[in-house]
């Protein structure tokens, strides 16, 4: 029993180094198809890709359109469209596994493949986290406008979206494409979300959508609102909500009125920030000493005064700290 127990062992992992061996040459030859596919299409020797190598494929090929010009991913995609891999890879989309689901999700993003709205609309709204965000995000890269629309009650509501990626999407985008649908969810007031659409609302064109979040800096009641709110603030138009904002009763709303009025204030707000500076919480003191050396129009010698004569130690303390990571940045 020991000898086949020993005999099965290298059995098991001759096979496993047989499997490396193969799949590094197969990448090979498939890294060498595509480098010359982003040249010319028709002219690469893309091997025969078999029904287990195919998510690999598709891995591989998903990761070169993510660093791709739009020429070389137009080309890219031609060669799937030439070996009818983007026909396979639309029946993926049904497959029960998720690593399959997703590797013909991403490719069919990057192919703007009309053909798989369907499926990815579905899956978006029913599939779980990751395959649900990869189905939006594929939605968005295939027809931004409509998918936007579509997904206008998931972007508030699924709180297991990564708010930052979606952010990077509404980037790239650009505040052309998401202004409008961004109006649109504002104005439902989503409960839940309605705090990650007021986050988002940063990438939209300000002279549309600041009236909005104004709005909600003098309605809401909602910390995680006032804090979204706050952090879209780029106007001295808009400094009355922020210095209202400093004596909100949570901490977290304090701390973001700190930041807001050293990312628009002046020397006029120079007493709220030394109010803040001797707040009992300390994340709302670092801020606030971080606002008080960015305000327009304080010299650094003026900072050190203040410094050197702060009555409390904790804001002596919190300035210096300041200073010392101004010096080093």
């Amino acid at each position: 029993m020991g000898l086949l127990l020993l005999a099965a062992i290298a059995v098991l992992g001759a096979l496993r180094r047989w499997r490396r061996r193969r799949m590094e040459a197969i990448e090979n030859r498939w890294r060498n198809a595509l480098s010359q596919a982003a040249e010319d299409p028709r002219g690469a020797a893309l091997p025969t890709i078999g029904t287990w190598d195919l998510p690999h494929f598709l891995e591989a090929w998903n990761r070169m359109l993510e660093s791709a010009d739009e020429q070389t991913a137009e080309r890219l995609g031609t060669l799937l469209g030439l070996h009818g891999i983007d026909e396979r890879a639309l029946r993926m989309l049904r497959k029960r596994s998720a690593r399959l689901r997703l590797a013909a999700i991403t490719a069919a993003g990057h192919l703007r493949e009309p053909r798989a709205w369907d499926d990815l609309e579905r899956l978006s709204q029913h599939g779980g986290p990751i395959v649900s965000f990869a189905a939006a995000r594929a939605l968005l890269r295939i027809d931004p406008r409509r998918a936007l629309d579509v997904l206008s009650h998931s972007i508030p509501a699924r709180d297991d979206w990564p708010l930052a990626r979606l952010a990077s999407v509404f980037e790239t985008l650009g505040p052309s494409v998401v202004t409008n649908p961004l109006i649109t969810m504002l104005l439902r007031r989503p409960r839940p979300g309605l705090d990650r659409v007021v986050k988002l609302a940063r990438f939209g064109q300000p002279e549309k959508i600041s009236s909005i979040v104004r709005g909600w800096l003098g309605s809401s009641t909602d910390p995680d609102v006032l804090m979204a709110a706050l952090a879209c603030i780029e106007d001295r138009a808009d400094l009355p909500w922020a210095l209202g904002a400093a004596d909100h009763p949570e901490w977290r709303v304090r701390m973001s009125a700190a930041r807001a009025l050293g990312k628009v204030g002046n020397r006029e707000e120079l007493p709220a920030l030394l109010q803040l500076l001797r707040d009992p919480v300390w994340w709302v003191r670092y801020h606030a000493a971080h606002g008080l050396i960015r305000l327009e129009g304080l010299e650094p010698h003026e900072i050190e005064a203040m410094r050197e004569g702060a009555r409390d130690s904790f804001a002596a303390d919190m300035l210096g700290q300041a200073l010392a990571e101004r010096r080093w940045a």
